[in-house]
């Protein structure tokens, strides 16, 4: 490895993911925080918006929170699963509402991270799940 961290956003740039956050500041956060990464974000607060989103954006990946107003985040994966347009999006939940999962809720995302979470945690998580479906497309 060179170390060269002149093109750290290097492919970001062209990944679009879809945040999905009731609580304003912490989507304002997580927003922030894959943009000064170099991704394009679009940022949503409900459950019937990120349904929306992904269906007309077809986003890269989608970080959904789990407790939403209007839907709730394992019935909107649910319904992305089920549709053949959205079905291959990942979907990272980052939920304070993590603990108690059971497996078949687990299998239903590609990850989970609990909040609080760490700026890096969201990035390397994002990174990687990125990283390993473009791997698994070729």
């Amino acid at each position: 490895m060179s170390g060269d961290e002149s093109q750290p956003n290097r492919g970001r740039d062209q990944k679009l993911i879809v945040v999905v956050e009731d609580n304003q500041d912490i989507n304002d956060l997580l927003s922030s925080i894959l943009e000064e990464e170099g991704y394009r974000v679009i940022s949503v607060t409900d459950g019937r918006e990120a349904v929306e989103a992904a269906r007309e954006h077809q986003p890269d990946l989608i970080t959904l929170d789990l407790a939403l107003p209007g839907k709730d985040g394992w019935a909107i994966a649910r319904e992305l699963q089920e549709d053949p347009s959205t079905e291959h999006i990942p979907i990272l939940v980052i939920s304070a509402y993590t603990r108690d999962l059971d497996a078949p809720l687990r299998r239903q995302v590609d990850r989970i991270i609990s909040k609080p979470f760490y700026f890096t945690q969201v990035v390397n998580e994002v990174d990687a799940i990125l990283r390993r479906r473009a791997e698994g497309s070729h």
